[in-house]
């Protein structure tokens, strides 16, 4: 048996044994858990649309953004 059925039947045992309130408690936690891997995944797909942008573009976005900022901030 691999690694991941057992974990797996530990798991199903575990849950059987739960109570309504602490099985809707681990639902909940699943639910988040759950989505925090679709924001991130979703932001990572954001980061690859990044990867044809023109090399002086990224540069004024990233290394010369603090002083753009500051640039901006003397105008005012």
């Amino acid at each position: 048996m691999t690694v991941r059925n057992r974990l797996r039947n530990k798991l199903i045992r575990l849950i059987q044994k739960l109570s309504t309130d602490k099985l809707t408690e681990v639902n909940g936690i699943l639910d988040k858990i759950e989505h925090q891997f679709k924001s991130k995944e979703n932001t990572l797909k954001l980061a690859g649309s990044w990867s044809d942008i023109d090399g002086d573009l990224f540069s004024d976005l990233t290394d010369k953004l603090h002083s753009h900022r500051t640039s901006d901030r003397d105008l005012i």
